[in-house]
């Protein structure tokens, strides 16, 4: 006997949605994205009937962010460190005997050294065993974290001779360890990801009216990053901070984010499909005569326009949409 399927026990999912999520092949953002559809887009709530660890929700969020079927996780935080995650205080003694006994730690020291550009102090060999016994990442992918914390620290200071601190390399370890990103693969395509936003970021922030050089704050680079990721062109990033200014009087990063969402689940990849689909239908009734094609729309309509798209958003956010969550 077929079960009666009530409708509050069935879900809905786009077509696109769908196609996205089989031509990745991400079983976790395929999951992600259930959960997410079940508890009517409430991002708590979801995270809540998964029952993952931080290590796998949140790159399985990013990935869904960067297909443009989530949004950024605007109102969570990244969770403070479990109790266990506080590192146990190595000793000097410590320290000098995995140097000697553990060859692989011992050529690490040597790898960061090189990379560095220094001798290694009793605080920096701590670091670096903090990383390699606590966290347990495997040596290459230590060595891939350094160099990308070198990359980093040369890029927001502007500067070939600038050097990160073990300290420093040592917090972005704990975050990679809260990725998942504790293979050489896993490693490498975040590296890949970063290094896409790191060559599209400043042209970014001049689309949305940043005049002076400087690099991404973490938030605005998150909204960067999940727009690189959707495919999403300079001029139609341009085209919706003009309409968020419009709109809000000033730049707003979640409302920008929400107009460019609905734009890449209508498939638009460049402004001219966005004026195209902003417009009416043509009327072909007889009688009823079409507008020239050098019309140009009133200031009223151009406002009652974006207010029916502020109303859609607004109802996206609710939940409305069958889309983006």
């Amino acid at each position: 006997m077929t079960p009666l399927l009530l409708p509050s026990e069935i879900l809905s999912m786009s077509a696109q949605a769908a196609r996205l999520l089989v031509e990745s092949g991400d079983g976790d953002g395929a999951l992600l994205y259930l959960a997410l559809l079940e508890c009517g887009g409430d991002q708590a709530k979801a995270s809540a009937r998964l029952r993952w660890e931080d290590g796998r929700l949140r790159p399985a969020w990013q990935r869904l962010a960067g297909m443009g079927l989530a949004q950024p996780r605007e109102d969570a935080p990244p969770p403070p460190p479990p109790r266990d995650d506080r590192p146990p205080e190595y000793t000097r003694g410590d320290v000098a005997a995995a140097l000697e006994g553990e060859p692989e730690f011992q050529g690490l020291c040597r790898e960061l050294e090189g990379m560095l550009g220094r001798v290694f102090t009793d605080s920096d060999l701590r670091c670096a065993y903090t990383i390699y016994d606590h966290l347990g990442l495997p040596p290459e992918v230590i060595v891939q974290l350094t160099g990308w914390a070198i990359r980093r620290e040369r890029r927001v200071k502007n500067s070939p001779a600038a050097c990160p601190r073990m300290p420093q390399i040592q917090r972005l370890a704990f975050q990679w360890k809260r990725l998942g990103l504790d293979t050489l693969e896993r490693a490498e395509d975040y590296l890949r990801r970063q290094e896409a936003v790191d060559g599209r970021e400043w042209a970014v922030l001049q689309a949305v009216g940043v005049a002076e050089r400087r690099p991404a704050v973490e938030r605005e680079r998150e909204y960067i990053a999940a727009w690189v990721g959707m495919g999403l062109s300079d001029e139609l990033i341009r085209m919706a901070y003009e309409r968020t200014v419009y709109q809000k009087k000033a730049m707003n990063w979640p409302y920008m984010n929400k107009i460019l969402l609905s734009w890449h689940q209508a498939g638009y990849k460049t402004p001219q499909q966005v004026e195209a689909g902003d417009k009416p239908p043509r009327r072909s009734a007889a009688g009823v005569k079409a507008p020239p094609r050098d019309f140009q729309p009133s200031q009223e309509r151009i406002q009652k326009n974006n207010d029916w798209l502020d109303q859609f958003l607004e109802e996206q956010q609710r939940g409305g949409g069958e889309g983006v969550l």
